[in-house]
């Protein structure tokens, strides 16, 4: 029991790294474009680019980049606890799960099915691997398996 207990202790912490590095990939995607290029990052909130973007707009797309970087270094910050058996790691990563949630309920609000989709999916997925990983790394068997 206790080497099954191991292995799928082992399996959930490697999928939690596998969708945590995924992750960081597609918000290190989308955060590089819309720091450097903000204006253009107009476009992929679902609007043709028009002959005139206004500032605070721009300043709006540039911040979202922002944001996106600061999820993907807490997204590695949570990989790298997560393979070390730090609990703090499954933690951060449900702290990111729900604020992915929240992103989708605002893509929900402004009919980006795909977003909202995307975001819910990815910000349960991450608190229910985190939650599942936290518990096994718990257990009386799991603190003594690293």
């Amino acid at each position: 029991m206790a080497r099954r207990s191991n292995i799928i202790r082992r399996i959930l912490t490697a999928a939690l790294i596998v969708l945590i590095g995924l992750l960081v990939l597609q918000a290190l995607g989308y955060g590089i474009g819309f720091v450097i290029d903000p204006e253009g990052g107009v476009r992929e909130f679902g609007y043709e680019k028009p002959t005139v973007v206004d500032n605070l707009t721009v300043t709006l797309v540039g911040l979202v980049g922002v944001g996106m970087l600061g999820v993907a270094a807490l997204l590695i910050l949570s990989a790298i606890l997560v393979w070390r058996g730090n609990p703090a790691g499954a933690y951060v990563a449900m702290i990111i799960g729900g604020v992915y949630i929240g992103a989708s309920l605002c893509a929900l609000r402004a009919e980006w099915w795909w977003d909202a989709g995307f975001y819910g999916g990815t910000g349960a997925s991450l608190i229910v691997l985190s939650a599942a990983v936290r518990w096994l790394h718990a257990s009386p068997r799991g603190e003594h398996a690293h």
